[in-house]
């Protein structure tokens, strides 16, 4: 490994293959882009050579999108000479670090992980420290992040949603766990279920997120199931912020009235309103 800086043109510069990581024109990226204008890139990216004289980025897509934001045609860099699986172990332990990340990100980026540390052996410099032949390969992805084995798992399942949910997760409108919930569901329901949220604009919390995949299981989660599962809870809340208090409701109405009595006679003095409103 090399660890001189050196100065490379942003053009000859490409991304990581699979790399699991949002580069996005928002708030942050032009407070990034401003920083460099005023001093530069102060952290060098890390690169490694490809066989066509290209260098694939490892860590420093922000930076160097940020960099041509600005307009700069170079970009202070290390070379590295990794091969496939430890450039994809260093460039996710470089960007886990970053304190706000999708629940995509990190999904794709834990699966990144584990997929090289398999091709390993789960053999290397983070892990070999450590009793491995103990520990289940998501253990060991989740040691370096403060994760158990099964949230890194529960993560990696949602690399199973189509992205028009899996954007719903990141956008909080299916929360963390209905989305792992329903990454069990096959494509086919996966898009009839996107469909029907998009439709009545409604969040999916974790509860219905299970009712979801159970009904699947059983083989009959149709659209009206969906939608009954759906509304289900909204109905539940409704019912819950319309109550009426027996005891005081009694203090209009004679004593001898039984509940069904003030009810009959309460719809009638709301019908006789509504009537004299129109």
């Amino acid at each position: 490994m090399r660890n001189d800086v050196q100065i490379l043109p942003i053009k000859d510069l490409v991304d990581f293959e699979a790399q699991p990581f949002k580069v996005v024109d928002d708030e942050a990226m032009q407070e990034l882009a401003d920083s460099i204008k005023t001093v530069g890139v102060l952290v060098p990216i890390i690169v490694r050579q490809m066989k066509d004289g290209k260098y694939e980025i490892i860590s420093g897509h922000r930076r160097k999108r940020a960099s041509e934001i600005v307009g700069n045609e170079t970009i202070p860099a290390v070379i590295v000479k990794l091969n496939d699986d430890e450039a994809a172990i260093l460039l996710v332990d470089s960007n886990l670090q970053r304190e706000k990340l999708l629940p995509s990100e990190r999904a794709y980026a834990y699966k990144l992980k584990l997929e090289a540390l398999k091709h390993q052996g789960i053999k290397n410099e983070f892990t070999c420290r450590h009793d491995v032949d103990k520990l289940k390969s998501a253990d060991v992805v989740g040691q370096a992040f403060g994760e158990s084995g099964r949230q890194v798992q529960r993560y990696i399942r949602l690399t199973e949603l189509i992205y028009q949910l899996l954007d719903k997760v990141d956008e909080d409108i299916i929360k963390f766990i209905a989305g792992v919930e329903i990454s069990y569901l096959d494509t086919k329901h996966q898009i009839l279920l996107n469909d029907i949220i998009e439709y009545n604009c409604c969040e999916v919390n974790a509860k219905q997120g299970t009712q979801f995949k159970k009904h699947y299981l059983d083989g009959d989660l149709s659209e009206d199931k969906m939608n009954e599962i759906l509304k289900g809870e909204e109905i539940k809340k409704t019912k819950e912020k319309i109550s009426i208090n027996y005891t005081r409701l009694k203090e209009y109405f004679p004593k001898e009235y039984t509940p069904q009595q003030c009810e009959e006679a309460l719809w009638e003095i709301l019908d006789k309103w509504f009537k004299e409103k129109m």
